[in-house]
């Protein structure tokens, strides 16, 4: 059975992914770097309690000066909150849009594949960021809250966007790069959509 044009352009994306996949996971850190960069640069500019940002290998340290503590046998110990992101369990998405332009080869596909590429860094940086807000905000507990000095809505709203992220924006961001990049595969898809169904309406 021959395939259609949206089953071999599913099949195409699939293969590429797993054959992309483990390029990516080995240059993650040189990856990572600029996307932590931009985290990190906006976060020291935007939150005075944050010190400096540190970037090894794949994980990206935001330094605080807001204060912790913690139980430990018995005995309470107190140091610095010190949020950590992986980038490879947040950076997938710049696999996904390789994948997508791959499947699909538009026409100046190299340089479309460049500068979607360039566009993610920006994307993950957001990613990166709404998680290091998320761990201060939420999950490092109300007294670290308190010495942010931040409403309780702000904590709220970095919960709701982190969710939002993590569970839709992530890998939906490179559809949707790649949709704006490659529109004339989806005109081509229509068109071959709107022909099938004139054959079925008439047929000869």
């Amino acid at each position: 059975m021959q395939l259609s044009s949206v089953g071999r352009f599913l099949l195409a994306a699939i293969v590429s992914l797993l054959c992309l996949m483990p390029v990516w996971y080995y240059f993650a850190p040189q990856l990572a770097k600029p996307v932590f960069f931009m985290a990190g640069e906006a976060a020291t500019m935007t939150f005075p309690w944050v010190q400096s940002y540190d970037t090894k290998e794949s994980v990206g340290v935001l330094n605080t000066a807001l204060k912790v503590v913690s139980v430990q046998n018995g005995q309470y110990r107190s140091g610095k909150l010190a949020p950590m992101v992986d980038y490879r369990l947040w950076g997938y998405g710049i696999v996904i849009f390789w994948a997508l332009v791959i499947a699909s080869l538009p026409k100046g596909w190299g340089t479309k594949l460049l500068i979607g590429s360039l566009a993610m860094l920006p994307i993950q940086a957001i990613n990166v960021g709404l998680q290091w807000c998320n761990d201060v905000f939420n999950r490092a507990g109300p007294e670290v809250l308190a010495q942010t000095r931040a409403p309780e809505w702000v904590a709220d709203g970095v919960a709701f966007f982190y969710h939002f992220n993590l569970f839709i924006f992530t890998a939906l961001a490179p559809v949707m790069l790649w949709l704006w990049l490659d529109r004339a595969f989806l005109a081509k898809l229509h068109a071959q959509a709107r022909a099938a169904a004139a054959v079925h309406r008439d047929p000869v």
